[in-house]
């Protein structure tokens, strides 16, 4: 009965594994990253990208200083950073850093949580992105340019400028001016995602096992 027991809980398990690695019909993973420019033109503000989401599986969730020409990629999993600008006499960047530096992943979010939230940020733009394109597309990298505006005291504002589409070799085969915030060819995961399946997979297998429980009690 135990071995029964352990065997439904891996196939529940497997199948959200498979939803996981389940690609949508018609596309192709890719990876995503971002920068934001014009950084030098504030220098009396610090600017910082957070929740950053460092991992493809379990969310370790880290907060960034960005920094000129910085490049900061993204799984496009489990929630979208936020730009935040802050004055620098209002920053504490030695315990920001060892907010950081916390080893376990709940407690390292839930402290930058309650540090962001306490801190005189300035929140601007969501960046929001996919780990999919068109099968056929010739790009395997997708790089998103933003650019910094203008700040005041509790607006910051910030657009997106320019998408680069790079291929296996990360070199830009295209780069596409960015209009309204539309990224052509990329396809958010909720819209054409068959997320179904996550809750078919594991109730099939779970029938499976019952069927073949119930028949051998059955033959007895």
């Amino acid at each position: 009965m135990n071995n029964l027991i352990i065997t439904i809980l891996l196939l529940f398990v497997l199948g959200s594994s498979v939803k996981a690695d389940l690609l949508p019909d018609g596309k192709k993973r890719i990876s995503y990253s971002f920068e934001v420019t014009n950084l030098d033109s504030f220098p009396g503000y610090t600017f910082v990208a957070f929740p950053i989401n460092n991992s493809n599986g379990i969310p370790m969730i880290f907060g960034s200083v960005l920094k000129s020409s910085m490049n900061i990629e993204l799984p496009c999993k489990f929630g979208s950073p936020v730009v935040y600008a802050i004055k620098n006499e209002d920053f504490d960047g030695f315990k920001f850093d060892s907010l950081n530096q916390i080893s376990d992943n709940n407690s390292r979010s839930a402290q930058l949580s309650e540090f962001m939230k306490k801190s005189k940020f300035i929140p601007s733009l969501k960046i929001t992105c996919s780990s999919f394109a068109d099968r056929d597309a010739k790009y395997y990298y997708v790089q998103e340019l933003f650019r910094i505006e203008s700040i005041d005291a509790d607006t910051m504002i910030i657009r997106s400028t320019k998408t680069l589409y790079k291929d296996t070799q990360k070199n830009i085969i295209d780069a596409k001016d960015s209009k309204g915030g539309v990224k052509d060819d990329i396809v958010s995961p909720t819209e054409k995602y068959s997320s179904y399946l996550l809750i078919i997979i594991p109730v099939l297998a779970l029938v499976a096992i019952v069927s073949i429980v119930l028949i051998r009690k059955m033959k007895k």
